[in-house]
């Protein structure tokens, strides 16, 4: 197990600029938590609700890196003006860790500015919540503003110096069933909790992403502001509610704990913090402990559509997620059929639970752009932020990086084929247009796609339509009965490579 195994939505630690240590013992610099976080005191001490902080500021054998806005450059979308204050700690012999870390607080800082609306300021500070028996861990604590007002957010990172690898914080999970049955415990405990959506628990890495341990050893998971709260028509969610935490006894917790997280529970109960490490094993530790937990791979893997048998189809949705889309994953759930949501930028931003549910039961999540307009007709300079938005805003929600982008209207050019490009997306229209969008009929939507179906079409479909949702039942039938396999975008068309527009051949000049 390696340090990239921290990163499996393809992302990459870049090359950072201007990197400033700060090591204790050379000079003693105490930690300043950046913005508003110093003034939580979320700090342990006996608060069963509260993850065990052992060391909130720079001691002996470990340091500090520091950095503001001019440290992160090279991000697709860099607004101007907005003010970023980051810290998180480096440890001697755990290079892999101090890596992972930059690249996490690198990838926070990038989502930030293309996934939020008018960005004001972003801090991040950290504390140290375990450290014994080779294994650290890390918390990060992000103070964010901008037009919806202030939130925090919390984040835990942990490394295991026998594999020289850094984990996220489902990784203390044996696997995806005990994230599930967390999930489920979650759901259980906060059940009467009014400012808690029940359906916005699902068991996805981004949700589970501050797992630790209090005091007595409890399981402790915490959720950021607002990350739970009901939707609310045309705004995001509400960050009021504040921090929300699920306590497991620990006799309840331990049969869902991997290696990693029994050792990491003993590393938070330590008296004093040993940051004496183990040199890394060989063999890289433990055996491969499989896929990490909440990280959903969309479709059915064993599915080969270009065998020269089986027939397949893409069903994609565009424009959403609006209020019907929950009812059209109901439908797909239940006709067990795969499909693809090409996400616009204001549904993502206000129904971020719909957007979760759709990854975990693993639908294909990609971008329709920021905003639904003509990005053929927008100038150069705006294309970044419409390219680079619901890609962010997908990562914040769920950890996944997209790779299929689709203009709004399929109108493209070469100015947009060049800026999704660079962000490493496939541009993507579509072999079959239902014409859902010019108010026909459910029945005529069902036959424009069957007359022209053919094995790996990818059928064009907008969830905001009612008579789509409508028509979804028998086109579902009708394709079943035809032998048709539903799949993901990108099993269609054999894997999309970044840069390439599909189909061969689209104009989008309109």
């Amino acid at each position: 197990m390696s340090s990239r195994r921290f990163e499996p939505d393809r992302t990459v630690p870049r090359p950072r600029t201007g990197r400033h240590p700060f090591w204790s013992g050379a000079l003693a610099v105490a930690l300043v938590l950046p913005l508003a976080a110093c003034e939580n005191e979320i700090v342990g001490g006996g608060d069963p609700e509260e993850l065990t902080v052992l060391v909130d500021e720079v001691e002996d054998g470990f340091g500090e890196w520091r950095g503001d806005a001019g440290d992160f450059t090279g991000h697709p979308y860099e607004p101007e003006g907005l003010e970023i204050s980051v810290a998180y700690p480096e440890f001697e012999g755990a290079e892999a860790f101090s890596e992972a870390l930059a690249a996490r607080v690198d990838q926070e800082v990038q989502d930030f500015r293309a996934g939020t609306r008018d960005p004001v300021s972003l801090g991040i500070g950290w504390e140290l919540v375990a450290a014994g028996d080779g294994v650290l861990g890390v918390r990060l604590l992000r103070t964010e503003q901008d037009m919806h007002g202030l939130r925090e957010g919390y984040s835990t990172y942990w490394y295991d110096a026998r594999a020289g690898a850094a984990a996220y914080s489902t990784e203390l999970l044996a696997g995806q069933e005990e994230l599930a049955e967390l999930n489920a415990i979650a759901r259980e405990e906060l059940a009467d909790d009014e400012q808690v959506d029940p359906e916005a628990l699902w068991p996805v890495r981004r949700t589970y992403d501050s797992i630790g341990f209090n005091d007595a050893g409890d399981l402790v998971v915490e959720f950021s502001d607002g990350h739970l709260s009901p939707i609310v028509e045309g705004h995001v969610p509400d960050s009021e509610p504040g921090r929300k935490t699920v306590v497991v006894e620990y006799e309840r917790a331990e049969p869902l704990l991997s290696d990693l997280g029994a050792r990491a529970r003993e590393a938070a109960m330590v008296d004093e913090p040993d940051l004496e490490l183990p040199e890394t094993e060989a063999d890289g530790g433990a055996e491969d402990p499989g896929p990490v937990p909440g990280v959903i791979t969309a479709g059915e893997p064993e599915v080969n559509c270009y065998d020269g048998e089986t027939k397949c189809v893409a069903l994609t949705f565009d424009d959403g997620p609006v209020e019907a889309t929950p009812h059209l994953l109901d439908i797909l759930a239940e006709e067990e059929v795969t499909a693809s949501f090409y996400l616009n930028g204001g549904p993502a931003l206000t129904r971020p639970s719909v957007l979760r549910r759709a990854y975990a039961e693993g639908h294909e999540i990609a971008s329709h752009g920021d905003e639904h307009e003509h990005m053929n007709k927008m100038e150069a300079d705006e294309l970044p932020r419409q390219t680079a938005a619901v890609s962010a805003m997908v990562r914040r929600q769920t950890g996944y990086t997209v790779d299929l982008f689709r203009p709004p209207f399929g109108a493209t050019n070469d100015d947009v084929h060049d800026e999704v490009e660079a962000q490493e997306m496939a541009e993507i229209a579509w072999t079959i247009d239902s014409q859902d969008w010019e108010s026909i009929s459910p029945d005529e939507i069902v036959d424009n796609v069957i007359s022209r179906m053919d094995p790996g079409a990818v059928v064009l479909l907008h969830d905001p339509q009612p008579a789509t949702l409508a028509a979804v039942p028998e086109l579902i039938e009708r394709l079943k009965d035809d032998d048709y396999v539903f799949v993901t975008t990108t099993q269609a068309l054999g894997g999309p490579e970044p840069g390439r527009v599909y189909p061969d051949g689209w104009d989008g000049d309109w």
